[in-house]
């Protein structure tokens, strides 16, 4: 399988969705949170970037990140189970973070599953640290999630 990671167009949006579906450790958005990734924000907003992983035009990963005051939050994630183990996630937040960094970002945060240990060994891979945990934050099943995070620099890695 041959794939390449791009910007998030409309179209790709059903797919996603699907994915998401597919996906229980995902975060599970509607439509209209996907569609407000794909807008140019005001000056001063909130800027959100999307990304997906095209395999041959079937969309097998989708990566958002949140950037605010410098700060880069990787807001939802998801690679397809037959897709994984590929370096699809890798390539997904690589994709987030550069996106980031070059738009004023110095850090990037997220949250996740404290089950999920596939996406923490990713996470970490990728450079970032549990900084903290968050008691029954995520719901359907109640669960913690561990807080992670990491400096940007301008060198193309996380610190």
């Amino acid at each position: 399988m041959s794939w390449a990671i791009r910007r998030m167009a409309a179209a790709d949006i059903d797919a996603v969705l699907a994915l998401e579906e597919k996906t229980p450790e995902a975060p599970h958005w509607n439509r209209l949170e996907y569609e407000r990734c794909l807008v140019a924000s005001d000056p001063g907003s909130v800027v959100r970037a999307a990304f997906v992983a095209d395999a041959d035009g079937e969309v097998v990963g989708f990566s958002v990140g949140k950037l605010v005051a410098g700060v880069c939050e990787l807001e939802s994630m998801a690679v397809a189970c037959e897709a994984r183990g590929r370096g699809i996630g890798s390539a997904l937040v690589t994709a987030v973070t550069d996106w980031a960094r070059a738009n004023g970002g110095d850090r990037i945060e997220l949250e996740v599953r404290a089950s999920n240990a596939r996406a923490i060994r990713l996470y970490e891979r990728s450079g970032l640290c549990r900084e903290g945990l968050r008691t029954g934050y995520y719901h359907s099943p109640d669960e913690d999630a561990v807080l992670m995070g990491a400096p940007l620099w301008s060198g193309g890695k996380l610190a």
